[in-house]
């Protein structure tokens, strides 16, 4: 067997989609037809995929210029969570949450967080971040 070749015709058979999609049966589907609904994946390659994902969301965090007023360890994890959970441009969109932090106004700031639909959505994973955002100090 040549898996050179076999890695050729297949590729070019099932085409490469960097993004998630549904195949003509409705599977979710994303690269070279790696079906996402029977995959799995061991802890290390987990674990690789958090820390890939953490330093992006880091990375993206810091572009916000509310980051420079993000003035200890716990408000800018609490922060780099939140992009991390949402991305970027959904965390964009919390407009009174970034004048607040602006103002250093940390008590609107977390009630705005708070108030959002996501902090409906993930429960106590935004109550933890909020206070650490209104205090300065990591939670448990």
């Amino acid at each position: 067997m040549d898996i050179g070749k076999l890695r050729q015709l297949v590729a070019k058979h099932e085409g490469c989609k960097l993004n998630a999609y549904q195949d003509s049966e409705k599977v979710w589907t994303i690269g070279y037809g790696t079906n996402l609904q029977s995959l799995r994946i061991d802890l290390e390659t987990a674990e690789k995929w958090l820390d890939e994902g953490l330093k992006s969301a880091v990375v993206s965090a810091r572009m916000f210029p509310e980051w420079h007023f993000l003035d200890t360890d716990a408000r800018q994890n609490a922060f780099s969570e939140m992009v991390y959970n949402m991305g970027p441009l959904r965390v964009g969109g919390f407009k009174n949450m970034l004048a607040a932090i602006r103002a250093k106004d940390w008590d609107t700031a977390a009630n705005e967080g708070l108030a959002s639909k996501w902090a409906g959505q993930v429960g106590k994973r935004a109550v933890t971040l909020m206070r650490m955002l209104r205090s300065g100090q990591f939670q448990e």
